[in-house]
């Protein structure tokens, strides 16, 4: 009986999520139901023993690790480098073109204005060089749109110059660019 209630309820009522929503769902609810010490209290309360939950978080920790990346850590490829960044720190301008990744920066002034840096940081040494920084001052809520085409020039007329001086943290890099100031 139970069943053809189901069923008659699935055809009046479908469910209209998309499909990934409905798989996350039963990915959830098949973890749930995995979790040995969960227990359900009839006021719909939960609990689980944090142990349980310890182990599982550790597993999956050693499971991805290779995804996550230390901020204070250099990544592999920038280790086999060693020779390109003993050049470098003999040569700062040696850096020379090759594929680079852009990172924003933000920082807070005392008097409350913020500077957004956009940085420049190549792949093969992991070394930054901030290509331009943009003051902003008061409480802007959104940024104007003339802002993104304008940096996206400059950064490109920054590549196609080639003056760009690296530095071996985004810190130092927006530090030397405040410097020049």
């Amino acid at each position: 009986m139970l069943n053809v209630l189901k069923r008659l309820f699935n055809v009046l009522y479908p469910d209209r999520r998309p499909e990934r929503e409905k798989q996350r769902e039963r990915d959830f609810i098949q973890a749930a139901n995995g979790l040995k010490t969960l227990r359900v209290t009839p006021e719909g309360g939960m609990s689980i023993d944090p142990e349980e939950i310890r182990e599982q978080i550790v597993s999956a920790r050693e499971q991805l690790k290779h995804l996550v990346h230390n901020p204070g850590a250099r990544s592999g490829p920038c280790q086999a480098v060693a020779p390109v960044e003993m050049a470098q720190e003999a040569n700062p301008s040696a850096e020379g073109l090759h594929d680079c990744v852009e990172v924003v920066a933000w920082r807070r002034l005392p008097s409350e204005a913020a500077v957004r840096y956009v940085c420049l940081q190549s792949t093969q040494t992991g070394r930054y060089s901030v290509v331009t920084a943009s003051l902003f001052a008061g409480t802007i809520e959104t940024l104007p749109t003339w802002v993104d085409g304008n940096t996206n020039r400059q950064v490109a007329n920054a590549l196609q110059g080639s003056e760009l001086n690296w530095h071996a943290t985004v810190s130092k890099a927006m530090d030397a660019w405040d410097a020049e100031l």
